[in-house]
């Protein structure tokens, strides 16, 4: 839209230009009354006309992305008219932290411009980028003429994603779930070892990289499964987090969530997922890239606005869980009620993991009582033999996730209880 400042100057110019004129006689003052009367028809006729024969659009390079990546959105141009266009302003509105930028071209007559606009996502989250706003006008600026094409489009960015390596889930107390010496020919996610080929060996089992190195067919043997499923249980709620933005420790137990979902998936192990927010959602155990896609798109949309204590959702989730699934909790809390809660998976044939956030950190305490708060959940997670990994602010996950987890029965005995944190 033209300038409003622009128009209401032009008004007020040609009204005392007006009255002059009529009121003094003068020739010259009626001939540029005319003139800008002729200049004033011809912008608007020039702004109306501006869009004939345009046709614009963009399309999203990539819809689905992670915190950190560039969105890409490519423009196309297309004047179909012999007159050039010597200015086109195109731009859509949008729901992202930081909205891709728009453009001011102009173009030649049975021409087209195309280029490409980027933007860094910073925030996880579904966002909407609007239809395509193309605008023209004269070369005063006093008119303009504007359309809208295309559809709104969205944009889900989905947590960041750290590459886990050296994650290894602890395997379920059942017999046949830990890793065993003999190696067995059916094919599971572990992949143990290579040896010569013999006859009677799948041709599938074929590793064809050793075989190319040695110059004979080598073929692959398997551990074991050490575990079914992996359940994920993540603590949304609002008391169990600290700190704001992109550096609060919801972002972190939503990444670390991710992670853990995305390698275990790429494992061929079936997952499911707990998330107690507001409003708690479960999805059941599944494998595949379709269940990748619906824990990353749930995972993206979730904020730390849950109310009920861990302890009432392990004790909801244990009637879902099965003998040999493991449970992986991502909490912030330093209540030990849920830890308690947890006693029974053992007798069950569940394995346990804990993914502990340091909640003080996030937010820059360093007092006795964070530490001995931080002291009493850890060491009660080894009087009950469960495994935890500790993850601080500014902690790499790929780091933090990757080394043996800490705790279990013989941590707790050489650890002397922490002392209980004071009390207002």
């Amino acid at each position: 839209m033209a300038s409003l400042s622009g128009r209401l100057l032009a008004i007020f110019a040609g009204t005392v230009l007006v009255v002059a004129a009529f009121s003094t006689g003068i020739s010259f003052l009626f001939f540029l009354v005319y003139l800008i009367a002729i200049l004033l028809a011809a912008s608007w006729w020039y702004a109306r006309r501006g869009l004939r024969g345009l046709k614009a659009g963009y399309q999203v390079v990539n819809p689905h992305a992670q915190v950190g990546d560039v969105l890409e959105a490519v423009y196309r141009v297309d004047n179909e008219s012999r007159s050039a266009k010597p200015w086109v302003e195109l731009s859509n509105d949008s729901t992202l932290p930081a909205t891709l930028p728009g453009r001011a071209i102009g173009i030649a007559g049975n021409g087209n411009r195309q280029w490409m606009s980027k933007v860094t996502l910073i925030r996880r989250g579904s966002y909407r980028l609007g239809a395509l706003r193309v605008r023209t006008g004269d070369p005063f600026g006093l008119f303009s003429s504007e359309m809208v094409v295309g559809r709104p489009t969205w944009v889900v960015v989905y947590p960041r994603i750290y590459p886990l390596p050296h994650w290894r889930l602890p395997p379920s107390p059942v017999d046949g779930t830990t890793p065993s010496r003999r190696r067995f020919e059916a094919a599971t996610p572990l992949v143990s070892t290579v040896r010569p080929y013999v006859h009677g060996d799948a041709i599938n089992r074929i590793h064809w990289l050793t075989s190319v190195r040695h110059g004979e067919l080598h073929v692959k043997e398997f551990d074991l499964e050490q575990t079914a499923d992996l359940w994920l249980l993540l603590d949304l709620d609002r008391a169990a987090h600290a700190g704001a933005g992109a550096d609060a420790s919801v972002e972190t137990a939503i990444s670390a969530a991710a992670s853990i979902a995305v390698q275990t998936l790429s494992e061929n192990r079936a997952v499911g997922l707990t998330v107690s927010a507001r409003r708690q959602q479960v999805l059941t155990p599944d494998r595949g890239t379709r269940v990748e896609q619906k824990i990353l798109n749930l995972l993206a949309n979730v904020q730390a606005d849950g109310s009920r204590p861990l302890a009432e959702v392990v004790h909801a989730a244990l009637t879902q869980l099965r003998r040999g699934m493991t449970l992986c909790i991502v909490t912030g809390s330093t209540d030990r009620d849920w830890v308690r809660a947890m006693a029974s998976l053992r007798r069950r044939g569940v394995g346990a993991l804990v993914v502990l956030l340091d909640r003080a950190s996030f937010v820059g305490r360093d007092d006795d009582e964070s530490r001995a708060e931080l002291g009493a959940i850890r060491h009660a997670l080894a009087e009950y033999d469960v495994p935890h990994h500790l993850v601080k602010a500014g902690d790499d996950l790929s780091s933090a996730l990757g080394r043996a987890p800490t705790g279990g029965r013989r941590a707790a005995r050489r650890a002397p209880p922490p002392r209980e944190p004071s009390r207002a």
